[in-house]
């Protein structure tokens, strides 16, 4: 049976909390699917996680924004880019929009967000990142963060100043280096694309869960059926342990089936 047999089959699940400290939720999260079928087979399906930053004000309109203003944008018909560049441009052109809403807040202070994004297209993942917000894969009974924090503390554990463990308890530790919304340019991470396995997820969270939560009980939990209940085991771990941030994750399960062709459009999940 030929390549085009195959079927990809992503589900997903997604969870926001405010946590036990926080006042409100900076925190904003989406998952989106063209309804146009040539624009899905050239742009996929995206899923994005962004943090406002407490440090500054407006975090939620922040986050809101730039989730808001890549979805659009990545998926505009007109656009021609190969999907790696298309997703940088789009993050980009987010940035601008949450620069310009600071500005345009005369008096109110900068507004900045971490920023996470996922494409899955076929067989494919694709990633743009800015910020300390990250994205995991787990495969089997390994997990490995395909993100690298744009902070303070990261820095110096690249650089062998700190530790990771040291890194942890740090009093900068949530100093970020890179944002969406604090310049009109921005340098975003952009990676794929990263080929799927069947049984494969991918996790993407702010920053409110990984300070609370090791990776090994996020690869343990994110096994966890069905996927709504994986988030809240997760959310409810971070919680327990205090849940100082907002916390948010997305939950993607991938897998690759092989079906009769006439069965393809009636089989396909989402």
């Amino acid at each position: 049976m030929g390549e085009a047999a195959r079927v990809a089959i992503v589900t997903f699940a997604h969870l926001t909390d405010i946590g036990r400290v926080r006042t409100r939720n900076e925190d904003f999260v989406g998952a989106f699917e063209p309804e146009d079928p040539e624009l899905l087979q050239s742009r996929g399906r995206l899923f994005v996680v962004a943090d406002g930053m407490g440090g500054y004000t407006r975090g939620d309109v922040a986050s809101r924004l730039a989730v808001e203003s890549l979805h659009h944008t990545y998926y505009e018909a007109a656009r021609s880019e190969p999907l790696p560049e298309a997703l940088r441009v789009s993050v980009q052109i987010a940035n601008e929009a949450v620069y310009r809403e600071s500005r345009l807040a005369a008096g109110e202070g900068p507004m900045g967000t971490t920023l996470t994004a996922l494409v899955i297209r076929d067989h494919d993942a694709f990633l743009a990142h800015v910020g300390d917000s990250r994205a995991f894969l787990v495969r089997g009974r390994q997990i490995r963060q395909l993100t690298e924090d744009h902070s303070l503390v990261a820095e110096l554990v690249r650089g062998g100043v700190l530790s990771a463990t040291e890194a942890e308890h740090h009093p900068s530790a949530h100093v970020i280096l890179r944002a969406l919304g604090l310049a009109e340019d921005v340098e975003i991470e952009v990676q794929g694309p990263l080929a799927l396995q069947s049984g494969d997820a991918l996790v993407l969270c702010t920053d409110g869960l990984t300070r609370q939560v090791r990776p090994h009980e996020i690869r343990r939990l994110a096994r966890i059926r069905p996927l709504r209940r994986a988030c809240e085991k997760l959310v409810a771990l971070a919680n327990e342990r205090g849940g100082p941030d907002n916390i948010t994750l997305e939950l993607i399960r991938f897998g690759s089936r092989r079906f009769l062709p006439a069965a393809l459009r009636s089989l396909r999940v989402w």
